[in-house]
């Protein structure tokens, strides 16, 4: 018998040896990071000679940092979550797997079906010209979040364009106590380059554009000044309330009726309404066009793991991005499933019947861009920010904010192509 168990324990030792390690750096935290444990657990259980080990670093600034650091310092996880910006600059430090070979691979790759399952938008932002270098994993939408109990009280229709949101925002705006201060704002939004971004492309803008395959500044144009006019306009008639932080707890309190949000941030929207109103949301308003941007990070893969460590890491990676995998993580979390044949699965079907706000930001896919993929776009868009926020709060006149905006913008494009 002791002979057995020793014997066994040598089996079990050398069976532990024989899996193949794969690292994945990520910051999901609370929730979000409990749904993909669990996914984890049950790649590992399903592939018992992978072991996926997943490192929460922290937010999103503490992961970037990290990256940055360990690609410096040759001591790269096999996989990380990552923005396009962060995996740009990878890219230009040679630590980025190309993911193609793993892709075409006749055994273990995806189908030409397969792969353009993954919506197009979120698929090409994966792929710096034919190069594949990721996969996506936790995308979100913006949509309009409203108060539905309130547009009914006064009858006002959820706007579908952006001249149907400023009337609607008027209607129901009220001064209750007649004081001359405003305590019921009709909209609401955070004097961050998001929202200013939103609003752009909505417009038809853009804040860069390419000219001969380089990124130029397009802060410097019409687009630009009629946004910035628009959303001066809604302070100044006082039907607008800003400020620089989240809106949900200023929704749940009522003071606004409406604002444009990712849906990332249902959970707490559903916290701070609990008890107080119905709310709902729609797709956000359309302008010239009804493109959005969309948000969220891809998984990359680093070209320092071994060979072994790769194909292990792309098993996992695929798995990530399965159609009954990437439904369970959006009906978890709040985000969105990667593919189109997520919605056909029966986990999907049945959430989406019992949750009838789960499919409509999905209405905006197609029409999702995403943002320019180079290395400086975290500072170009803090000067952005910068520009949009300081405008609304009086601190700057709009050509001023608008010229610094371009000559700092163009200060790091130079930086980016080495100029």
């Amino acid at each position: 018998m002791k002979k057995v168990l020793v014997l066994l324990m040598v089996v079990l030792s050398v069976l532990a040896l024989s899996k193949v390690k794969v690292t994945f750096w990520h910051a999901m935290g609370g929730g979000h990071g409990k749904t993909l444990q669990e996914i984890v657990n049950t790649f590992n259980e399903l592939h018992p000679d992978i072991e996926v080990e997943a490192v929460y670093v922290g937010n999103y600034g503490a992961l970037s940092q990290k990256l940055l650091a360990a690609a410096q310092a040759g001591e790269l996880p096999t996989i990380a979550q990552a923005y396009s910006n962060w995996t740009a600059k990878l890219i230009q430090s040679g630590v980025v797997q190309p993911l193609n070979e793993f892709v075409n691979d006749p055994k273990i790759g995806l189908t030409k079906e397969e792969w353009e399952d993954i919506f197009e938008p979120l698929r090409k932002n994966c792929m710096w010209g034919d190069t594949i270098y990721a996969v996506p994993f936790n995308k979100s939408l913006y949509v309009l979040y409203y108060n539905a109990d309130a547009f009914a009280m006064y009858g006002v229709d959820v706007p579908k364009t952006i001249d149907e949101l400023y009337e609607a925002a008027r209607i129901m705006t009220e001064d209750f106590d007649g004081d001359g201060k405003i305590d019921q704002y009709g909209f609401g939004f955070r004097t961050t380059v998001d929202f200013f971004q939103i609003l752009l492309t909505l417009r038809g803008g853009s804040i860069l554009k390419q000219v001969d395959r380089k990124w130029v500044s397009n802060i410097d144009s019409q687009e630009t000044r009629e946004v910035l006019a628009f959303v001066k306009k809604m302070v100044d008639d006082g039907i607008a309330y800003y400020q620089g932080g989240y809106l949900d707890g200023v929704f749940g309190q009522q003071k606004i009726m409406m604002y444009i949000s990712t849906i990332a941030g249902r959970p707490y929207v559903e916290q701070s309404t609990k008890g107080k109103f119905t709310w709902s949301w729609a797709p956000v308003p359309t302008w010239v066009t009804n493109k959005v941007p969309f948000a969220g990070t891809d998984i990359i893969m680093f070209n320092t793991a071994s060979e072994e460590e790769k194909r292990a890491a792309w098993e996992f990676m695929k798995y990530l991005i399965s159609p009954e995998v990437t439904a369970y993580w959006a009906i978890n979390t709040g985000y969105i499933p990667v593919r189109r044949s997520a919605l056909e699965t029966s986990i999907w079907k049945e959430a989406a019947k019992s949750d009838p706000l789960l499919e409509i930001p999905l209405s905006q896919i197609d029409n999702a861009v995403f943002d320019p993929q180079i290395g400086v776009w975290y500072e170009i868009r803090t000067v952005v920010g910068n520009m949009f926020s300081d405008f609304i709060n009086g601190k700057v006149d709009m050509e001023t904010a608008i010229k610094t905006a371009d000559q700092k913008i163009k200060e790091y494009l130079k930086e980016e192509y080495g100029e």
